[in-house]
């Protein structure tokens, strides 16, 4: 449990609360008046650290639901659901993307769902097939749940959602950096997000393909 916390909760969560809290006090230091009261030292890193870890829980749960940004590189849609088309921008070698069928063992009819390329998958909503996205994603839990629990996975995962929430932080910051007419840093903050982002979504297709690569070694 120690372990796990130190890990994930003080990396996902309280960090990118803490840093968020921080740079909210720089912005509006001026109009904040705090009253600190001597031999408090604790109690006050106690607040701060509780308070870091509630404003990370929220903004990873803003980060969940603006997925979609990351989810633009790959056609609107999650790299778990494109991985095992020809062609596609996640599993890009072929001959492993061949020994994923083969070590899935998909029926027929499963099988002619992936024999199409990746450039045939239309971006518009209306025009998918949620059916071949939910049984590509139902394949990849099934592959993630094998490797879950090795390291290598759970370094990824850690590094994606981290990098995930970041996109949303920074995004705030620099809308709250406009609001406050300093828009050289908002600029900067806005640059920012957009380098989490696209390092977001090389995270999130190496996640995948971490994910197959262990299970064709389990061979």
């Amino acid at each position: 449990m120690y372990d796990k916390f130190t890990l994930e909760e003080l990396i996902i969560r309280v960090l990118p609360g803490g840093f968020f809290l921080t740079i909210m006090f720089l912005i509006f230091r001026n109009k904040i008046h705090l009253d600190f009261t001597d031999n408090l030292d604790f109690l006050y890193t106690f607040m701060f650290f509780c308070s870091a870890f509630i404003t990370g829980v929220s903004l990873q749960a803003i980060s969940h639901e603006t997925e979609w940004l990351i989810d633009i590189f790959f056609k609107f849609r999650r790299p778990s659901k494109v991985f095992l088309y020809k062609n596609n921008p996640v599993l890009k070698n072929e001959y492993k993307r061949e020994k994923c069928l083969e070590k899935l063992e998909l029926t027929k009819e499963k099988l002619e769902v992936f024999e199409k390329t990746y450039s045939d998958l239309s971006i518009l909503w209306w025009k998918r097939k949620k059916t071949e996205d939910n049984l590509s994603q139902s394949i990849f839990w099934k592959l993630y749940s094998q490797v879950s629990n090795i390291d290598e996975i759970k370094t990824v995962n850690r590094n994606y959602l981290f990098t995930r929430v970041m996109i949303v932080e920074f995004l705030l910051i620099s809308i709250l950096l406009f609001l406050n007419d300093n828009n050289f840093l908002g600029i900067i903050s806005f640059f920012i997000s957009i380098i989490f982002l696209w390092r977001s979504r090389g995270l999130a297709r190496g996640l995948v393909l971490k994910t197959v690569i262990l299970n064709l070694k389990k061979e």
